[in-house]
């Protein structure tokens, strides 16, 4: 499903799709959900009783992907044909008191929105719009001393700068950042110290 509708392009711009513009302002909500499920890491739209192989490498705690975090619920787990009911769900992983094993794991759960959030169906719709403005080939325009960039062999179909600070939020958080500090005496970065 696409994070917003064809009525919702419309209720933007301030008029009805066009009959021949609804297949390819439907193509374009379509792109940009996927673009936007990529860039983010995770999938948005709501996906119910599917199943999931994991396959742990030893341990208690048997990570799930971010893609399935959102909103996860676990509806039962299988592994080698029987039913694990020893576990509980942490928000990151599958934690039993006893070890894994080696064995492939399989969940079914459903996960993602139950109803896609304000800022994505703005940013679907936004992004749409901007698709639409452009003319094929174009990548941007200037009025402005007239400026026309035309677009090499990629398409003009990514996120805007904008979106991609407005999904921030949305994003994938990797394992973050660590300061790294030498052993020693510490450097004065002021310059030379004159007396």
């Amino acid at each position: 499903m696409p994070l917003a509708t064809v009525d919702d392009v419309a209720a933007r711009i301030g008029r009805p799709v066009a009959a021949d513009e609804t297949a390819r302002v439907s193509a374009f909500l379509l792109d940009v959900t996927g673009l936007v499920e990529d860039y983010c890491g995770r999938d948005m739209d709501r996906r119910a009783g599917q199943s999931i192989t994991l396959y742990p490498e030893g341990g208690s705690a048997l990570p799930v992907p971010l893609r399935y975090q959102t909103f996860l619920t676990v509806a039962g787990v299988l592994q080698d044909g029987q039913a694990v009911t020893d576990y509980r769900f942490n928000g990151r992983a599958l934690v039993r008191d006893s070890d894994w094993g080696e064995s492939a794991v399989t969940l079914t759960a459903s996960w993602g929105y139950e109803s896609v959030p304000a800022a994505l169906r703005a940013v679907a719709c936004s992004e749409v719009i901007r698709w639409l403005a452009l003319s094929p080939g174009v990548e941007s325009e200037r009025v402005g001393e007239v400026e026309v960039t035309f677009s090499g062999a990629s398409s003009a179909q990514t996120l805007s700068t904008a979106t991609r600070t407005t999904l921030r939020p949305y994003r994938r958080q990797g394992a973050g950042s660590i300061t790294l500090r030498r052993e020693g005496p510490a450097l004065d970065l002021r310059g030379p110290v004159v007396l």
